[in-house]
């Protein structure tokens, strides 16, 4: 077969050679980018592509990371401001010596603690107070021994209403929490 293929090569004349050797060399420099450039090149697009994608997600993991632990820092400043699982701190008893000292335990009308509730490993424990007739200065001097607690406590509710007869004097209505490690 090699041998009828050099028969007819010496028989083509010098142009038909050059044509055949340009279309070999054509299709030969055709199949090698179709089979080796291309899929090369695709690769390098893709591979280039998801570089892209990983720097990206590299920057939102690293904005994610100082988030958590600025987040980390906070929550364990919070947990240092609660009472020790092992204190005999009580919502309700500092309450009361808070409303003492305010001068405004007489003006108690209703101090109720509220059921724990579970969530996520702590628990929370509310007292509502309701005081009627209170001064304004007495109502500041409880929320600033509220705020003053030795542990972390937050008015989640405070509703202040004037008295109707004597719109010196308040009802004030508020909701008191503190969380314990459960």
């Amino acid at each position: 077969m090699t041998h009828a293929l050099r028969e007819r090569w010496r028989h083509l004349s010098s142009r038909e050679r050059g044509i055949l050797l340009v279309g070999g060399l054509v299709v030969g420099l055709s199949l090698l980018f179709l089979l080796l450039v291309d899929p090369l090149l695709a690769t390098f697009d893709r591979l280039e592509r998801q570089a892209t994608r990983k720097q990206k997600d590299m920057v939102e993991l690293a904005a994610l990371g100082q988030e958590y632990a600025k987040k980390r820092a906070r929550l364990e400043k919070v947990e240092s401001r609660m009472p020790p699982q092992d204190s005999q701190f009580s919502l309700l008893t500092f309450m009361e010596e808070a409303a003492t000292s305010a001068r405004v335990r007489e003006r108690i009308t209703g101090m109720q603690p509220q059921a724990q509730t579970l969530a996520q490993g702590y628990q929370e424990n509310a007292v509502d107070l309701r005081l009627e007739g209170v001064a304004l200065p007495d109502l500041l001097a409880l929320l600033v021994a509220i705020n003053q607690a030795p542990y972390d406590l937050h008015v989640r509710h405070l509703q202040i209403r004037p008295k109707y007869d004597n719109p010196a004097n308040l009802d004030a209505t508020l909701r008191v929490l503190s969380y314990a490690k459960g």
